[in-house]
């Protein structure tokens, strides 16, 4: 559903400030950063580093260099706060206390959460739905691309790097143009499977020119963001005139009606930008908890909406 559009407001907006934040433009932690980094980060010093490091921090790819920015951001956050300034950002993000290798902890474990319901929904759903339900391929496609996004939501809350970047958009990307198609099918392609088929290549095109204008020409942030809540709007829009026309005749499309509007008054939380409440708790973490048992419904929807297409189905089948 919206839920990955709405999440890319945030991320988005952090990235483009990236470059440059209020942060890690201050003197104190440049000049930080550089003597850490001469001090720790080459000869005897760096091997000494490498010999003490967790192992799990390494298998994650933490660096002398980010283990000195970290050091260094919380040098300057420490100045700021007893000078009475507000808290700063750095690299477009506000300050994260890591837990082992977990930079958002909570936004990594909320992902996480959010796969596992969403694994679970899955395994619920192929137990009670049978594979001919006309909905059925449909749904469980839908439900590995959402788990495959959550991943690589949990691997970038974990580790922020270009490439973990990417695979988040790049994912989020997928889901939201896959709801759109899963609403495409229910709505036009079981009556008109032609109709269907070219909405799917078209979606493919659209997808694989986005990818690679982002990923070979230029990683646009504005247009990144553009592209994605216009999609999610439209996806919104259609699923939600779909279940007011059919709320009488189809009482479970309900389900789906409260997760439409769940998720969009849900999304302004993502409005809410203030430093992580015990430096690990912030608006998109929170924003991330919330959206776990919205998931949850959204496929107990597609449960109940699947069973009702396979009586159907039967019932039309006994007639001829």
């Amino acid at each position: 559903m919206a839920w990955r559009a709405a999440r890319l407001i945030l991320l988005a907006g952090a990235a483009a400030l990236a470059s440059g934040s209020q942060g890690d433009r201050e003197p104190v932690y440049r000049d930080c950063l550089l003597q850490c980094e001469e001090r720790n980060c080459s000869g005897g010093a760096l091997k000494h580093f490498r010999s003490r490091q967790p192992i799990y921090m390494s298998l994650a790819g933490w660096t002398c260099r980010d283990d000195c920015k970290y050091e260094c951001m919380w040098v300057t956050v420490g100045l700021y706060l007893r000078e009475g300034h507000k808290v700063p950002q750095f690299h477009g993000k506000w300050p994260f206390s890591r837990f082992l290798c977990f930079q958002e902890p909570a936004s990594a474990v909320a992902s996480f959460l959010n796969g596992l319901a969403g694994l679970m929904m899955l395994c619920r759903y192929r137990a009670s739905v049978p594979a001919s339900s006309p909905m059925y391929p449909t749904c469980v496609a839908f439900a590995w691309v959402s788990l495959n996004a959550w991943f690589w939501s949990t691997v970038f809350h974990t580790r922020d790097t270009d490439l973990t970047e990417k695979l988040d958009y790049f994912c989020a990307s997928t889901v939201i143009l896959h709801s759109i198609y899963l609403c495409c099918v229910r709505t036009v392609g079981l009556q008109r499977p032609a109709v269907a088929g070219a909405f799917r290549a078209l979606l493919l095109l659209l997808l694989t020119a986005h990818v690679s204008y982002l990923s070979l020409v230029h990683f646009d942030y504005g247009y990144n963001l553009a592209a994605n809540v216009a999609i999610g709007l439209v996806n919104a829009a259609w699923w939600l005139a779909w279940c007011l026309r059919n709320r009488r005749r189809l009482p479970h499309v309900r389900k789906c009606m409260v997760v439409v509007l769940l998720l969009q008054a849900l999304s302004l939380l993502e409005l809410l930008d203030f430093p992580p409440l015990f430096w690990v708790l912030d608006a998109h973490a929170i924003w991330h908890i919330s959206t776990i048992p919205v998931h949850v419904l959204f496929f107990s929807f597609l449960e109940d909406d699947s069973l009702y297409l396979l009586k159907e189905s039967e019932a039309k089948f006994k007639l001829h």
